[in-house]
């Protein structure tokens, strides 16, 4: 690995003169990583072991020096052994030892999945994203349904994010997997808020498949925040007109016609939602200023109980507060608001 990077930065053209010898060795010393990464590497939390004869996890932790390390190039024979010996290397900064070793127990345990995911970790944490893809690929290729899938689980529960975008970006270049690969991508940008990144794969999806329900459900929800107002009445008269709903769909839409002026409208699809989600000061908030921007003496009283039962789960607001115009001195206030006085 580390031996691919000098090649790539030793220039034959840097070779053929002396003058250029205190370069060279200039260039031989960047093939070492700083020492910060170096500790980044040695302490990372994230290669696993597996139950091993010789290379055990408690043997390969007494190992403290680079040098003892060396000393054990060659030594492991069994494919346990191999996966913790290339541990044992990492934790001493021996990459290329390290990436032989894994490969090599990968290739004794193909129906393993742990030597695969040390692998993919050794290029993740080296930023060696070109590697660790095509290795991603080749392993995709080679593997059912059922094995990646498990690959696939295992880095979401020990919560490796980066590492499953690497995977489903291999993915995505396995036929019939684009859509699952694709969706996977654009829920992780999303929540990250890379809101472009996220638009490219769920323009992905769309355009692949016009109807597909995730897809113009998380297009709703991302112009809700970027408050691309059209696109949200775009795509969410797209999912009503073919029957289907997403979470909060109707406050959605009702908040785009709001910020349109379109207060009539907004109402309607705010009498449309489910009860159970009319129970949140959001909401509630958006229904009040739908009433109040139509009629500013509308009555808002409707959403009382909505609001009680908020209290009930401990929100701080009273009802004063939240609901001013309730009051003698609300209405009062309004009525100055309304005439000028």
């Amino acid at each position: 690995m580390l031996k691919k990077i000098c090649k790539k930065i030793l220039r034959p053209k840097l070779l053929n003169r002396s003058a250029n010898l205190v370069l060279l060795l200039g260039l031989l010393s960047a093939c070492q990583y700083p020492i910060r990464d170096h500790e980044r590497i040695e302490s990372d939390p994230y290669f696993v072991y597996l139950p091993a004869t010789d290379y055990t996890q408690e043997k390969v932790e007494s190992v403290q020096t680079p040098w003892a390390a060396k000393s054990h190039r060659g030594k492991a024979i069994l494919a346990p052994d191999k996966n913790n010996l290339g541990i044992l290397f990492v934790r001493n900064s021996l990459l290329d030892d390290a990436e032989a070793e894994f490969i090599s127990a990968q290739k004794l345990l193909p129906n393993n999945p742990v030597p695969s995911l040390n692998l993919l970790r050794l290029y993740y944490i080296l930023d060696d994203i070109s590697d660790a893809k095509k290795f991603m690929e080749d392993f995709l290729k080679q593997n059912p349904p059922l094995e990646r899938k498990k690959f696939e689980n295992l880095l979401i529960g020990s919560n490796r994010e980066e590492e499953l975008v690497i995977f489903r970006d291999a993915l995505s270049t396995i036929p019939g997997q684009e859509l699952y690969a694709w969706e996977g991508l654009a829920d992780y940008f999303f929540t990250k808020q890379e809101w472009s990144k996220s638009y490219f794969y769920l323009e992905k999806i769309l355009q692949q498949s016009p109807y597909h329900k995730n897809a113009r459900g998380l297009m709703v929800k991302m112009a809700n925040i970027l408050e691309k107002w059209d696109d949200v009445l775009v795509f969410g008269l797209s999912l009503t007109g073919t029957g289907e709903r997403v979470p909060e769909l109707e406050y959605y839409m009702a908040h785009a016609y709001y910020e349109k002026r379109r207060y009539s409208e907004a109402l309607e699809w705010i009498q449309k939602a489910p009860e159970s989600e009319k129970e949140s000061i959001v909401f509630l908030e958006l229904w009040k200023s739908c009433l109040l921007a139509k009629n500013p003496r509308a009555d808002v009283s409707p959403l009382l109980p909505y609001f009680r039962k908020l209290k009930s789960k401990g929100v701080q607001f009273s009802e004063e507060d939240f609901f001013p115009t309730l009051t003698p001195e609300g209405k009062e206030a309004m009525d100055r608001n309304i005439f000028g006085r």
